[in-house]
């Protein structure tokens, strides 16, 4: 595992963020799938279900969506929330802490995919807004559509805390977390330059 402290330059500031990065082969993450679970939870829970092609019960499995590549880099990156002084309500600190981590891995891993490599995103697809599901026509960009860990079927919550000894704090009862987190990851067949992988993203604006 590979791990680094990163600024991210912001209009009101320098804000510090962690990534950690763990390359395995894919079939260690056959452990954690549960699609059946994940589905219906996505199904009480979540506005997007039934409502994106990148979303259940659209979404394949993991196995499905990673049969041609061997390896997964998973990117677990986290930020703390009280780095957020300027921001009254606790709720909103999240949401901006989380745009920060999710469009820098995002655009991280986007600009590292090729034609031998995909990668898993932080959320749902946002190549399209609104999702062509949401008009009853097919999806625009199937060739780069992308995936969550979640929507894969994928329990993330305990995947990290196996493998990086990690535990993720939700928002509940207006309590605010010590940090948020997002999870991606990078597919492939050929080993991985974490390197690489880190300042690409130290690059991101």
């Amino acid at each position: 595992m590979i791990s680094e402290k990163i600024k991210a330059i912001t209009p009101h500031g320098e804000l510090l963020y962690k990534i950690c990065i763990l390359t395995v082969n894919t079939c260690n993450i056959e452990q954690y799938i549960n699609v059946t679970r994940f589905s219906k939870l996505c199904k009480i829970g979540c506005p997007n279900y039934g409502k994106k092609w990148s979303c259940p019960p659209y979404s394949p499995t993991f196995n499905q969506f990673t049969s041609n590549y061997k390896n997964i880099s998973i990117c677990l990156l986290y930020m703390e929330l009280n780095q957020f002084s300027y921001i009254k309500n606790d709720y909103l600190k999240i949401k901006a802490a989380n745009t920060i981590l999710k469009s820098r891995i995002d655009k991280t891993l986007r600009q590292l995919k090729n034609k031998d490599s995909y990668y898993i995103s932080t959320g749902s697809c946002r190549m399209c807004k609104p999702c062509k599901c949401k008009l009853n026509k097919p999806c625009a960009h199937p060739d780069i559509k992308t995936y969550s860990f979640e929507a894969l079927g994928v329990n993330v919550s305990d995947m990290l805390k196996d493998l990086f000894d990690f535990r993720l704090l939700w928002y509940s009862k207006k309590h605010l977390p010590q940090y948020t987190s997002v999870v991606a990851g990078l597919l492939s067949n050929e080993k991985v330059n974490e390197n690489i992988l880190i300042e690409t993203l130290k690059a991101q604006k």
